[in-house]
């Protein structure tokens, strides 16, 4: 999930908060940045080239070599007093001003209680002030902001926290039913009687300091006390060192991917990255007149609508390629572009790739090669306009008699059923086809049907070989943490279920 906040240079923009960062990476020189002109970025979007599959995004946008907190110190500097932040559930507001004086209080602040450039801190609740506080605050103390998705239970928030070495952690006592103390207490048992900021944890051994947002806790610091020491002159000043050897490419944000199949992965990405995706969004919105498809991996928006728009084609595909964003669709089989209109895997080039996961150097070079195109597994169409329509998963793809037959266009397909509430779609194996295509339906409250009537509703309608073999009524679906669908997952209960 992105936070947002106008904050770029130039014409208010769009600044993903929940960004990324990470130790290590190539440091660059600040270079000044000219305003960009909102009339640069217009709706006369490149075309695909050669009649393939390939584009390129427009540079008539310049990139911006600058920081998130550049950003927020130059936006603070020049609308001092326009409101920058509203957080209606906490009855908070704030002008840049405002935000920017408590954003380098609590910078300073972490710098204070022993966190250092390159540490990460992970931020673990719901959104909220404080969500968006500590990702600017990490960010101009040059600390590597961890998301931690609110939901995550014990085993899933050990995982996160030792796999990026979390040296502190930020969260509130509890929202709805989640009691984050006590989740952190099952694994962390040490904490009721460490001393705030000295925590010593057999099972998280690289976790020094758990700060509380809204309640003393044993063994935590509360986050208005950090905040508070951050506005001695004293750490002010450490802070205003530090952020002379920051780089718009030091990592900034570490976002776990969700994914259905296999552990978590965490993107890490770098201020250039944030940033640039950030303004580029906002210019594309048009926000400074007054919403797109992307991974983690891509900071994350590629593919994105302009206003002008039709309904249509808003509706039927993500949009055209981004500024500074080449984009091409592969033969899966033949490593070849794509002609057009015809499925294949997309894959993303430019400013917007990730850094890498964060200590999987294998992962990462399966998902970004050499020649530092990024592989999305996403199957993709582009028309002769250059806009991109997703139809599925590579690793979804049902491939029946030696027909590639993609789930997505199958499950659009059933949401016309005027009786089907969801649909999803999966390959199950079979002896004599290789797999057969089955449907797993959740009808709509008090409807009924049957298998052979949604099939006769399929007849004349879709190629005879899309037909599902099986369908199956079903009452909910097995979901990941974050709630995608496990189609791995639920292809193993249909399996089970159907005796194959």
């Amino acid at each position: 999930m992105l936070r947002l906040a106008r904050l770029c240079l130039g014409s208010p923009a769009l600044l993903g908060t929940r960004a990324a960062l990470s130790p290590g990476w190539q440091k660059t020189s600040w270079q000044g940045i000219r305003p960009i002109s909102s009339t640069e970025e217009d709706c006369t979007a490149p075309l695909p080239i050669g009649g393939l599959s390939y584009i390129q995004g427009s540079t008539k946008l310049h990139l911006m070599n600058k920081t998130v907190g550049q950003c927020l110190d130059a936006t603070a500097q020049r609308v001092p007093n326009q409101e920058a932040l509203v957080v209606l559930h906490e009855n908070i507001r704030l002008t840049f001003a405002q935000l920017k004086e408590e954003v380098d209080k609590a910078a300073s602040g972490l710098l204070s209680i022993g966190l250092c450039k390159g540490d990460r801190l992970g931020m673990w609740g719901p959104n909220s002030y404080a969500w968006v506080l500590m990702q600017l605050a990490t960010a101009q103390a040059g600390i590597i902001l961890v998301s931690v998705n609110p939901a995550y239970q014990a085993m899933e928030l050990e995982y996160t926290l030792k796999k990026v070495g979390c040296k502190a952690l930020v969260f509130p006592k509890q929202f709805k039913t989640q009691q984050y103390y006590n989740i952190l207490k099952q694994i962390c048992p040490e904490l009721e009687k460490a001393q705030p900021g000295a925590l010593k944890s057999q099972r998280l051994p690289d976790l020094t300091t758990v700060i509380a947002v809204d309640a003393p806790l044993p063994g935590t610091m509360l986050l208005d006390e950090v905040v508070a020491a951050g506005s001695k002159e004293q750490h002010l000043a450490r802070l205003w060192h530090t952020q002379q050897f920051l780089s718009c490419h030091d990592p900034i944000n570490i976002q776990f991917t969700s994914g259905t199949t296999g552990s978590p992965k965490g993107a890490t990405l770098s201020h250039h990255n944030i940033v640039n995706n950030s303004n580029m969004i906002g210019e594309r919105l048009r926000l400074h007149m007054k919403v797109a498809y992307g991974t983690t991996e891509n900071s994350p928006v590629t593919f994105m609508n302009f206003t002008e728009d039709t309904v249509e084609q808003k509706a039927e595909s993500v949009g055209r390629v981004m500024p500074h964003t080449e984009a091409q669709i592969v033969n899966m089989e033949t490593q070849t572009v794509a002609e057009l209109n015809t499925p294949g895997e997309l894959w993303i080039r430019g400013y917007c790739i990730m850094l890498g996961y964060w200590g999987e150097p294998q992962k990462t070079e399966e998902a970004v090669g050499i020649d530092k195109w990024y592989r999305t597994g996403d199957i993709a169409k582009m028309d002769e306009q250059g806009f991109c329509k997703i139809v599925g998963r590579s690793k979804d793809m049902i491939i029946r008699g030696g027909e590639n037959i993609y789930p997505a266009e199958l499950e659009d397909f059933f949401h016309i059923h005027p009786q089907v509430q969801e649909v999803q779609v999966v390959g199950v194996k079979d002896d004599r086809m290789g797999e057969e295509i089955c449907a797993c339906i959740r009808l709509k409250k008090g409807e009924e049907t049957t298998a052979e009537e949604i099939k006769a509703f399929c007849k004349g309608k879709i190629s005879h070989f899309k037909i599902p073999r099986y369908i199956v009524f079903v009452t909910n679906y097995p979901l990941t943490v974050s709630g995608k669908i496990q189609k791995v997952k639920l292809r193993e209960q249909m399996e089970k279920h159907l005796n194959l």
